[in-house]
């Protein structure tokens, strides 16, 4: 997805096959995958959203850094951009203003994200 529909959740589209992948096919194990995904990254959103407001940015750049590669399996490569600007920003201090306006649009993506997922999730059970 560009980036210029970054701002258009309602528009937001998976892509599991990298997942599918690396499930080798299975279902189950694509379903765990996302139960996980569910499960963690809710929680690294809220630690994320905290360390900014503490300005830890090394904090910000651990945790931006966990999620990453889980944002790849979860078929938003453009949000795992966004979150590996995060990191880059918090690791390097590098205009640090810029982290809050970003990470909160990837905060209100991940809540459309979880939908989905869930939507796949049902589907994948089927």
């Amino acid at each position: 997805m560009s980036e210029n529909n970054f701002n258009n959740m309602d528009d937001l589209q998976i892509d599991l096959s990298y997942l599918n992948e690396v499930a080798g096919g299975s279902e189950e194990f694509m379903v765990e995958m996302i139960d996980m995904f569910l499960e963690q990254t809710p929680d690294y959103f809220i630690q994320i959203d905290q360390s900014i407001d503490d300005k830890n940015w090394t904090k910000v750049a651990e945790i931006a850094h966990k999620i990453k590669p889980t944002l790849t399996f979860m078929g938003v490569d453009f949000a795992k951009d966004k979150m590996a600007e995060v990191e880059r920003r918090a690791k390097t201090n590098d205009a640090v203003e810029e982290i809050r306006p970003v990470f909160n649009q990837l905060n209100e993506l991940s809540k459309v994200l979880y939908v989905k997922l869930e939507e796949a999730k049902v589907k994948l059970q089927a």
